[in-house]
């Protein structure tokens, strides 16, 4: 089954969805999909308010705020995806990257499908050894892991059966946010920093973005890679450089 078609049905919706909330949009609203999920990747919304949070190193408050912004929407984007183009969401996860204050919204369509179905494309089993051997050395190794491509740019990585008993305990005592803000910094160094995965698939890495599903064990994810077209603009603007010095 394609998406493509309904894609930018899809991606005006969630604009308006946007300045229906908030009266401001965001600078870019980039939409991708498979059968399994939908990438909803989201640039420069609340641009200023963002900056002047991180150059204060405000991360607490700009933690809550984005976490109080995306789960506010979620149950309307849920309802518009069910009644709008009849895709049932499972589950969500979400994530931000400060560098370029874009935000990536996973939308899973058919959870049980990550397991069923096994996508194979080149370098899986070197992606996966990465990943587990990263994900070993700041909790243990997945019990399971899935993964596959997202219109080309997007690399997500389904982990399953991280949860060590200390983390447990704490989620039994209901730190949960407090757990997701400890693991995002401690894993997503790691994942970002120390992965070979952009060596592995020859391509310049955007950003990285993890979010947990902590009642099911679960976490998603996301590798953006730069499309073919960035590359492109940045060899151009590179080229025009030198012609320039020259």
């Amino acid at each position: 089954m394609t998406l493509d078609p309904i894609m930018p049905l899809v991606e005006q919706t969630i604009s308006a969805l946007f300045q229906q909330n908030f009266g401001k949009l965001p600078d870019n609203v980039r939409v991708s999909a498979n059968e399994k999920c939908l990438i909803i990747r989201l640039e420069g919304f609340m641009g200023d308010t963002v900056k002047t949070m991180i150059s204060e190193n405000s991360y607490g408050a700009l933690s809550s705020t984005r976490e109080l912004i995306v789960g506010y929407m979620l149950a309307q984007l849920g309802d518009l995806l069910q009644t709008e183009f009849e895709l049932s969401a499972a589950r969500f996860y979400y994530d931000w990257h400060d560098e370029d204050l874009s935000c990536i919204i996973s939308v899973i369509l058919r959870e049980d499908e990550h397991y069923a179905l096994d996508d194979t494309y080149t370098h899986k089993e070197e992606i996966h050894d990465e990943v587990a051997k990263l994900t070993a050395q700041v909790e243990k190794i997945p019990q399971k892991l899935h993964s596959f491509w997202v219109d080309r740019d997007f690399l997500v990585v389904v982990r399953r059966g991280l949860l060590i008993d200390l983390e447990l305990a704490l989620l039994e005592d209901g730190h949960q946010e407090a757990l997701r803000r400890a693991k995002r910094k401690v894993e997503k160094r790691q994942l970002a920093q120390k992965s070979r995965v952009s060596a592995i698939v020859g391509r310049k890495l955007k950003g990285v973005y993890l979010d947990w599903a902590f009642e099911a064990d679960s976490s998603m994810l996301v590798y953006a890679f730069e499309s073919a077209e960035e590359n492109a603009e940045a060899s151009s603007g590179a080229s025009d450089s030198a012609a320039l010095s020259d």
